[in-house]
């Protein structure tokens, strides 16, 4: 398992490739998987990142997507009835991935091609919705990078989130790129 100073020596690696602005969807997105066990460190310590991104020349966004599921729960329609109802909230989670692909639409509308928009609160989402098919309909409108905080494993092009499900197949860049023996 990776260090904490060799993610961040891998991210450093990464951010100083120069960025082609021809790059496909799959390699705008960059994620940052890390133990879970390291998630608290990581963000905790995120500055070190932006310092590392600024001094390669780009600019930093942020995005939590942690409270996005209170938010918009309250701000449901629905909200009064699901109280009583809570397992009802199942069969109401398609509209919140739209809600969570429109809030990482806004912020990519405010990023430039030279920006990366870092997404915090990834594992919030465990169990509410699907990261991949989110990045999938998202990717169309990176300008420059997505950075992805993933708090789970890599290995093969396949992410587990949390270490908890079932692992699945992503065309993104992983960083770091491999896992050590």
């Amino acid at each position: 398992m990776y260090s904490f100073d060799e993610i961040v020596s891998a991210y450093r690696r990464q951010v100083n490739i120069p960025w082609r602005p021809d790059a496909p969807p799959s390699a705008r997105i960059w994620i940052l998987w890390h133990p879970p066990a390291m998630h608290l460190k990581l963000t905790g310590r995120i500055g070190e990142l932006e310092t590392i991104t600024r001094q390669a020349g780009h600019g930093w966004r942020t995005l939590d997507l942690s409270p996005l599921f209170g938010q918009w729960i309250a701000g449901h329609e629905m909200f009064e009835p699901l109280i009583e109802m809570p397992q009802e909230v199942k069969g109401l989670l398609p509209q919140f991935e739209t809600a969570a692909c429109d809030a990482v639409e806004a912020e990519l509308l405010k990023s430039g091609p030279n920006d990366i928009l870092v997404l915090q609160g990834c594992g919030s989402l465990f169990g509410l919705a699907k990261l991949s098919p989110i990045l999938d309909r998202v990717s169309h409108a990176i300008p420059g990078r997505l950075l992805v905080l993933f708090p789970g494993r890599h290995a093969s092009g396949i992410y587990r989130m949390l270490d908890a499900r079932d692992g699945w197949n992503y065309h993104a860049v992983p960083i770091p790129p491999d896992p050590l023996p």
